[in-house]
């Protein structure tokens, strides 16, 4: 299901579950105040140095099934080769290697703070109500409800819309409530599972939600209130379905980076707050951009890129991309170079035997082959909006074959005891679930060292996240049909660099390791030293790029010695003139001989005409000095047989002495 309507944000959670924005709603950016905004303004003197954390223990065994009875099913946490009521199994260990890290250390999250930036949170659900409600300084007082409707100012729970005839709708799924209890389940209650961090402190910021949408409410609800600027972590499992530029000044892009910015050097005591993002579903397309990606799916590269907006192009975001239960890419998830990370998604978690048990009854069949290959593997077990009326779990038409293909197996159907009440789901997928795992991790990660910064964080998953698919290679593609001479890398395998780090456009640094991860926060003994950024002026071109040439057009900047950083983040703005923009590849290749496609020829930019200074981001280069010669090759697939004119570039560098 998709839901696409005209200036509302799109959540797709069932069968293609996109979490993309679309153009909406703005608001003056001269009137944005920081730290201004407070839903309980004595809340806020809580002591943001996490002095305040009370060691306890809290240990989680998932395999406990009288505390943690859906434990077992949640292959992302603990993979043993289970289907999570789906047809398929996945591996044994291809999981983020966190049991011991529960069970044994006893990490939970505990006195982490984590804002779900999404649709709302049901803070009434069972699982999640400890976390939510259950110490007077934490996140229902920090929650913001933006919409205009009957819920308190600090209640973002989903609130179903009236009908024409005064009725509340059925068809309701909260996206947020599904997130957070990826990150932050309440585990050892005798019901339900566990989060990555299950005592993790939640806030819900339903600023995605239709209405909400505007610059101001974004810059709140990502740290530039009191109401928020108490999270140590933020999660943003949203983004755009953009298959054209979007400017830099839209109001949600531009309120979206000036608040991280801001809270990536003033929050959590000048630590620093993570943000972490989801990369997008954009990989292929069946559906409505179904055309525009027909290149993108027949060449085997994105046909949307993590880099198309600028929200994912930024030093201050970790990019997160999605990991199947098989341990590699999830059919969906978008690649790019400005990946930091991968993490389980799933797949859709469809059962085929309860599906075609259904339709058997009314003597008809369903045709697989009409849908992605991966609909029977499993997805990801959180929990779901309370109740059987709404959510993806609940009492539905079964008599109805578009509801039992809605359903997708017998768990969402209420046919297991552990479910009964439709309190979970067993079928959130997308980066948006790849995304809390990842920020339940963090939570583990600053329970174990709440010293360290976001820079410091980012290091620590760049070293031990864990290579997956290790033997992939990218992909090819003759430019010239039949001509041998013509072949061009268009997307690369693993890549590593000359600082040692191995990266991918597929994975970034890796999967999250926890454990790994842990035990180097806990003897964290890096200096990343003092930040700096370093920006070249823009340099015009009018260069024609030959067609279907796999050497392009190649052009240089240099970084004189004494400008030169170790780096943290490397950045282009480029500009381009074509007739069909899904013929454009941009390539980066370091003064040390690293190569990084920032941008893939086959792209879903078929019907745009031009790159007006877009900023792309690689981490590829990371840990590598900056100083030397950059050269950027531009390149003309031919494709499209489109006239490409480059017209310019320049290069941003952040990292340290």
């Amino acid at each position: 299901m998709i839901i696409n309507k005209k200036n509302m944000l799109i959540l797709s959670v069932p069968v293609i579950a996109i979490s993309f924005l679309s153009s909406c709603g703005n608001k003056n950016q001269e009137n944005v105040e920081l730290s201004t905004k407070s839903v309980l303004t004595a809340q806020s003197s809580f002591d943001a140095n996490n002095t305040e954390i009370k060691r306890n223990k809290f240990c989680t065994d998932l395999a406990n099934e009288k505390l943690n009875p859906l434990g077992k099913y949640q292959w992302h946490l603990k993979n043993t080769g289970q289907d999570a009521f789906a047809s398929e199994s996945g591996i044994a260990g291809e999981d983020i290697n966190v049991d011991d890290v529960l069970k044994k250390q006893c990490l939970s999250g505990n006195g982490i703070r984590v804002g779900v930036v999404d649709s709302g949170i049901d803070i009434a659900h069972k699982s999640l109500n400890p976390n939510i409600d259950n110490e007077e300084y934490v996140s229902k007082s920090w929650s913001i409800n933006f919409k205009n409707n009957r819920l308190a100012p600090n209640d973002p729970s989903p609130s179903p819309a009236e009908d024409s005839e005064g009725d509340l709708e059925d068809d309701v799924v909260d996206h947020g409530t599904m997130v957070a209890g990826i990150i932050a389940m309440r585990s050892n209650l005798g019901f339900g599972g566990s989060g990555v961090a299950p005592r993790a402190k939640l806030s819900g910021y339903n600023v995605i939600s239709s209405g909400s949408q505007n610059f101001q409410n974004f810059v709140d609800a990502l740290g530039g209130s009191d109401a928020s600027q108490g999270n140590d972590i933020f999660n943003m499992s949203f983004g755009f379905s953009n298959l054209e530029q979007i400017p830099d000044s839209h109001p949600l892009i531009s309120s979206g980076a000036l608040a991280m910015r801001y809270g990536a050097r003033q929050l959590r005591d000048g630590k620093g707050a993570l943000y972490v993002k989801s990369a997008g579903n954009g990989y292929i397309s069946s559906g409505i951009f179904y055309f525009k990606c027909s290149k993108a799916n027949e060449i085997n590269v994105s046909c949307q890129n993590s880099n198309m907006n600028l929200l994912n192009a930024i030093p201050e975001t970790i990019v997160v991309g999605a990991l199947n239960a098989k341990g590699k890419k999830a059919s969906y998830s978008t690649a790019g170079s400005s990946l930091w990370v991968s993490a389980p998604g799933g797949e859709y978690g469809v059962n085929k035997e309860f599906v075609e048990g259904r339709y058997s009854d009314y003597d008809k069949k369903i045709d697989w082959s009409k849908y992605r290959p991966t609909i029977g593997e499993p997805a990801i077990i959180t929990t779901d909006y309370s109740g059987t009326r709404y959510g993806m779990s609940k009492t539905a038409d079964l008599n109805d074959l578009d509801s039992v293909l809605n359903i997708r197996n017998e768990f969402n159907a209420l046919n297991f005891d552990e479910n009964l009440d439709g309190d979970y789901t067993n079928t959130m997928n997308g980066t948006s679930s790849a995304a809390p795992v990842t920020s339940g991790s963090l939570a583990l990660i600053l329970e174990a060292n709440p010293k360290l910064t976001w820079r410091d964080v980012k290091y620590i998953l760049a070293k031990t996240s864990t290579k997956v698919d290790a033997e992939n290679a990218g992909s090819q593609v003759q430019l010239v049909k039949g001509d041998s001479n013509s072949l061009y890398q268009a997307e690369q395998g693993w890549v590593k660099n000359a600082a040692g780090f191995s990266f991918s456009n597929w994975y970034g640094f890796g999967r999250v390791n926890v454990s790994e991860a842990v035990e180097l926060a806990k003897n964290y003994k890096v200096n990343l030293g003092q930040y700096q950024e370093m920006s070249s002026k823009f340099i015009d071109h009018t260069k024609q790029v030959p067609k279907a040439d796999p050497n392009g057009y190649v052009t240089s900047l240099n970084i004189p010695t004494r400008d030169g950083l170790n780096i943290e983040s490397v950045q282009i703005q480029v500009s381009a003139d074509s007739t069909n923009l899904g013929d454009i590849g941009f390539e980066l290749t370091s003064p040390s001989g690293t190569k990084s496609i920032l941008w893939n020829v086959g792209n879903g930019f078929v019907y745009t005409k031009k790159l007006d200074k877009i900023t792309l981001q690689s981490n590829a280069f990371y840990g590598e000095n900056s100083s030397g010669n950059w050269k950027l090759k531009v390149i003309n697939a031919g494709f499209f047989n489109s006239n490409t004119t480059f017209k310019g570039w320049k290069i941003m560098v952040t990292g340290h002495k």
